[in-house]
């Protein structure tokens, strides 16, 4: 630098030219980009599969501190930085929405995720001095008695924020800043990020279209599943939901079902990914082993949840009892197993051996009921099957009608299609539901439905046509069905039911769960059941308990005759009069005084 000539007006105060001051910018910036937290990011291989699914719908049920968060969150950030490795998402111009419980949720969790450093650890590697993720679990040939990088943990520190602040263009906007809670957010890549708090109302995920939503930990409210699937309509975009499995709403066990139904799906649209403490290296084993301890002492069920991420249902399912193995009235048996019966071993009860045998279907002296829930957007029918003393007490629920939007004329046609030939004791129904009256024909739907069965030709022994009404008592019909299903001292139930006709019964009563209220900040657990959630064959059941369907030898049905057999019968039979009256005519010795009778 030459004293005698003026100072360079690009120079900074150390004396560097301008290409130098933009020099070391660039190599700061660069640095800094190389250890920004997405870049480092080593996905655990179940946050991978999370990671990797192109399904509408994903699920990671997880445990207290499996890293099912980091992985929501990663890959939220990856969608709207446009870093996404499997290009599920557009590089430009997105929408994603981040739905948190409460507004703590969003300003300790969500912001904390995305803006905040320490989404994972992160420590210098001390051969190539590169920074990586810090993993205390990995084995270090150099110091093998301290499990990896255990031993240098006081060198380790948080990674820098899953959203670095290039990205994000203008300002946050903020409902609360002190407390980091935020609404939307735009960032250099065109996309724009809502957050939305879900023990509001689901009206504020209203009027725009979404390409990725993400859902941390549980719903408060129900209808924004429903309301944040809408978003998703235009761009077929994912949903991604990340929880301890809490289920204060029915859409998680909803969608649970659903994975469930698409385990053997090529392409499922739902898929289920499970996390649970011991998938996470990143906990010491002490810290696991102390939580678990707590969790515990608490009960099993907050283990299950807690530790591995299960839904334990037990406690809030209304029939726990349940189970679609034990009340299978199938089994078969493999030739092994048919010997050993043979020489008097049991595998089956006497009911379902008969039911096996005969191909599903009960013999003609099982006694026979019809039990109807109406309605016009499901009309459930289940039929019943008594079998005689002898063979056992069983009630077999042997098939089941699910007329989705019936009416009289449909529900008519298609009872009498499922009948056939049977014979039938008697006839339940719902007696609120056949209540509610037509709105445009004024007519009960009860008396809808005896005129279609009336005009089919389909009949009970006790009434014709006609409905008796089933027991209006809940809890009463609770308990008895609840005796159905327990295990008696011989090992058998006395419900059961052929689940190859009766496909949906199975998933109503694993959502039939109790009524959960608030009070004093917890969930109380009510005896009463939510009715609401779609259990129209669990009810027939309960109707079934209150009945009892005790066991009546049926009457042979009558020979369906045509017009021209009725005419033919009736003069055979005429003629048969006749020929009668005419041989006693002349075999009596006494004189008839009858119209038509002669004196002698």
């Amino acid at each position: 630098m030459n004293p005698l000539m003026p100072p360079d007006p690009r120079q900074d105060d150390l004396g560097l030219g301008f290409s130098q001051v933009r020099e070391r910018e660039l190599a700061g910036e660069l640095a800094k980009r190389q250890i920004e937290a997405l870049k480092l990011y080593e996905p655990l291989p179940y946050q991978e599969e999370f990671h990797r699914s192109t399904a509408k719908e994903v699920l990671m049920m997880k445990g207290n501190q499996s890293g099912g968060s980091t992985a929501g969150f990663a890959e939220v950030a990856r969608a709207v930085t446009g870093q996404d490795p499997y290009d599920k998402y557009p590089k430009r111009d997105g929408v994603a929405v981040c739905v948190g419980y409460g507004e703590k949720h969003i300003g300790r969790v969500i912001h904390r995720y995305l803006f905040r450093e320490g989404a994972f650890q992160i420590i210098r590697d001390e051969d190539t001095r590169e920074w990586r993720v810090f993993k205390p679990w990995a084995f270090d040939p150099k110091h093998p008695e301290k499990g990896g990088d255990a031993h240098r943990k006081e060198e380790s520190r948080p990674a820098p924020p899953l959203i670095p602040q290039r990205y994000i263009e203008g300002k946050i906007s903020w409902v609360k800043r002190s407390s980091h809670i935020f609404d939307e957010v735009h960032f250099t890549t065109g996309w724009t990020l809502y957050v939305a708090n879900s023990s509001g109302d689901s009206n504020q995920c209203q009027g725009f279209r979404a390409d990725l939503v993400h859902i941390d930990e549980d719903l408060a409210t129900a209808n924004w599943y429903r309301e944040l699937i809408g978003r998703l309509s235009i761009s077929n975009g994912p949903i991604r939901w990340t929880a301890i499995p809490h289920a204060e709403t029915e859409d998680m066990l909803n969608l649970l079902h659903r994975t469930e139904d698409q385990q053997n799906v090529e392409n499922p649209m739902s898929v289920l990914i499970r996390a649970t403490i011991f998938d996470n290296p990143f906990l010491t084993d002490e810290a696991r082993e102390a939580n678990i301890a707590i969790w515990k002492a608490s009960g099993e069920d907050v283990y299950r949840q807690r530790a591995l991420g299960l839904m334990t249902l037990d406690t809030v399912k209304m029939y726990p009892g349940f189970s679609k193995y034990l009340h299978n009235a199938i089994v078969y048996l493999n030739e092994d197993e048919m010997l050993a019966e043979e020489k008097g071993e049991t595998f089956r009860n006497p009911a379902q051996r008969i039911l096996t045998k005969n191909n599903m279907v009960p013999p003609d002296d099982w006694c026979r009921y019809m039990i109807v829930d109406p309605g016009h957007t499901v009309c459930c029918v289940s039929f019943f099957a008594v079998p005689p003393p002898h063979v056992g007490d069983y009630a077999v629920m042997y098939k089941q009608l699910y007329l989705r939007q019936a009416n009289a004329s449909t529900f008519g046609a298609a009872v009498a299609k499922a009948t056939r030939d049977e014979v039938f004791e008697d006839f339940i129904i719902d007696a609120h539901g056949g209540a509610l009256r037509d709105i445009g024909s004024g007519i009960l739907p009860r008396r809808q439905y005896e005129q279609q069965l009336a005009d089919h030709g389909v009949r009970c022994r006790r009434r014709g046509s006609r409905f008796m009404n089933g027991s209006d008592d809940r809890e009463g019909r609770v308990l008895l069905l609840r005796e159905w299903l327990s295990v008696r001292r011989d090992g058998t139930t006395k419900f059961m039911f052929v689940p190859q006709y009766c496909e949906n019964l199975p998933m109503e009563f694993e959502r039939f769960k109790k009524i959960t209220v608030r009070s004093h900040g917890q969930n109380v657990v009510t005896d009463k059941g939510n009715r609401r959630a779609g259990v129209h064959g669990v009810e027939t059941c309960e109707y079934a308990a209150a009945h009892g369907l005790k066991y009546v030898k049926p009457k042979r049905r009558p020979k369906e005759t045509s017009f021209v057999d009725r005419v033919l019968a009736g003069r055979k039979r005429r003629s048969r009069q006749r020929q009668g009256k005419a041989r006693m005519a002349g075999s009596t010795p006494y004189i008839s005084l009858g119209p038509q009778g002669d004196s002698k």
